[in-house]
């Protein structure tokens, strides 16, 4: 693969728009052109197809699911669980955490 050569990234660029749907600010026919004496942007293009298939086939996550995720791994990481500050900014911790604790210090 021979990146010494700068316009390697230009039709990589192109055809990277290409595969997103988007313009790919060359001529098509100078890209099917260059695609059919470049072995290395046409080994290129084929890994990138296949990435871009495999990433859009991928589930999606539910917004609550990713939510969900976040607060458990917020609440492992949360010094308030040393006795430190809250560090949540949605506290999932429960009634022992130092937010909970200090807000009715803070109410009486």
């Amino acid at each position: 693969m021979d990146r010494a050569d700068p316009a390697e990234d230009t039709w990589r660029a192109a055809l990277s728009a290409l595969l997103d749907g988007e313009d790919p600010r060359v001529a098509m026919g100078d890209l099917m052109q260059h695609l059919s004496e470049c072995a290395s942007c046409s080994t290129w293009l084929e890994h990138a197809a296949m990435v871009n298939t495999g990433i859009r086939t991928l589930p999606v996550v539910q917004p609550a699911l990713g939510e969900s995720i976040v607060n458990r791994v917020d609440v492992r990481m949360c010094a308030c669980r040393t006795g430190g500050a809250c560090l949540c900014t949605d506290c999932q911790c429960g009634p022992g955490c130092t937010c909970q604790t200090q807000s009715s210090v803070t109410a009486s």
